[in-house]
C-alpha cells in the first residue's frame, strides 16, 4: 500500500492561524517542509483517512480525486480531523451527481457531528455511515482492512487509530493518541507492523497524555519493539506537530536522527 501524508500538523496548522510566535514566523520565512496543514492521509488514491478543514487544499496540492475515493475512515470528531460541512458539496448543483456511494467509517461522535450539520441527509449526499467501535475491522476492498485501535486521546469519545493490513503488510496510523492503555498494548501484540506512525504534538515537552512529546515517541517505538510488534524492516515516522513545540523540520530531524525515527512532512509518500 502507498500512504501519502497529506497533512502533518495539529489543529491550528503551522504557521498557526492568527499566530505570530517565533516558530510560526520562522516556518513562514523558510517555507518548504516547515509549512504544515492539518493531519490527513490518502491510501492508494482510494482511501481517505480523516477529512478536516484542509481537505480542499490537499485536493489541489496533490491532485486528489475525491470523487474516486472508495472509503472515508475518520479517527475522531475534532474539527481538525472531521469537517463534515464540506461533504455538503456532494449535493447536486454543487457537483455532478456521483454514482458511487461513499462509505464513511467512524465512531458515534463522528456520526452525531455530521447529523448536526446535515441532518440525516446520507442518501442525498451519496454517503453510507458505518459505525465502528474499538477493535472492529473495516473491510476497505482489494484485500485492505482497517482495525480500529482504541486510542488514548479524548475521554469524551471513543477515539480511534487505524491499523491498516494488506497482502501481509501492516501500518499503524497512530496520530492523536497519548500512551496507550495496557489493554490496547496487549491487543496490539497480536499484530506485526511494517510501518509505525506516532503522534508528536508536544514536541520537546515531556508529556504523554492525549498526545506524545518527542521523548515519548522514542519510548513508544521502543515499547512496540520490546513487545515484538515491529518487523525487522519497520519504519517509525513521527507526525502531527504543533508550533507550540517550537522545533522546525530540520531541528526535529536532528533530534530524532540518533534513534532512527523519520520526521513526516506534507507530501511524504511511503510504500508499505
Amino acid at each position: 500500500m502507498r500512504i501519502l501524508f497529506c497533512g502533518t500538523a495539529a489543529a491550528e496548522g503551522w504557521p498557526g492561524l492568527f499566530c505570530t510566535c517565533e516558530p510560526c514566523d520562522r516556518a513562514l520565512q523558510l517555507g518548504g517542509k516547515n509549512l504544515r496543514s492539518r493531519a490527513a492521509y490518502m491510501v492508494d488514491d482510494r482511501i481517505r483517512v480523516d477529512f478536516g478543514p484542509d481537505s480542499y487544499h490537499h485536493q489541489q496540492t496533490y491532485g486528489l480525486k475525491y470523487q474516486d475515493v472508495e472509503h472515508l475512515i475518520v479517527t475522531h470528531s475534532h474539527d481538525d480531523h472531521w469537517f463534515p460541512a464540506d461533504l455538503g458539496y456532494r449535493r447536486k448543483g454543487f457537483s455532478a451527481r456521483l454514482d458511487r456511494v461513499l462509505p464513511v467509517w467512524g465512531n458515534s461522535k463522528v456520526r452525531e457531528k455530521f447529523v448536526r450539520e446535515h441532518g440525516e441527509a446520507w442518501d442525498d449526499l451519496g454517503l453510507d455511515y458505518r459505525l465502528l467501535a474499538p477493535w472492529d475491522v473495516a473491510d476497505l476492498g482489494e484485500g485492505l482492512t482497517a482495525v480500529a485501535v482504541e486510542a488514548a486521546h479524548d475521554p469524551r469519545e471513543e477515539c480511534l487509530n487505524y491499523l491498516l493490513r494488506q497482502n501481509g503488510s501492516a501500518a499503524l496510523l497512530g496520530h492523536d493518541t497519548g500512551w496507550y492503555s495496557e489493554a490496547t498494548w496487549d491487543r496490539l501484540q497480536e499484530h506485526r507492523l511494517n510501518l509505525l506512525v506516532l503522534d508528536c504534538t508536544y514536541g520537546p515537552r515531556d508529556q504523554n497524555k492525549g498526545h506524545l512529546g518527542c521523548s515519548w515517541v522514542v519510548k513508544a517505538r521502543d515499547e512496540f519493539e520490546r513487545r515484538g510488534i515491529l518487523e525487522p524492516d519497520c519504519k517509525t515516522i513521527a507526525t502531527h506537530f504543533s508550533h507550540n513545540g517550537g522545533l522546525l523540520h530540520e531541528e526535529l530531524e536532528a533530534l530524532f536522527a540518533p534513534d532512527g525515527i523519520q520526521v513526516a512532512y506534507d507530501g511524504l509518500a511511503v510504500e508499505v
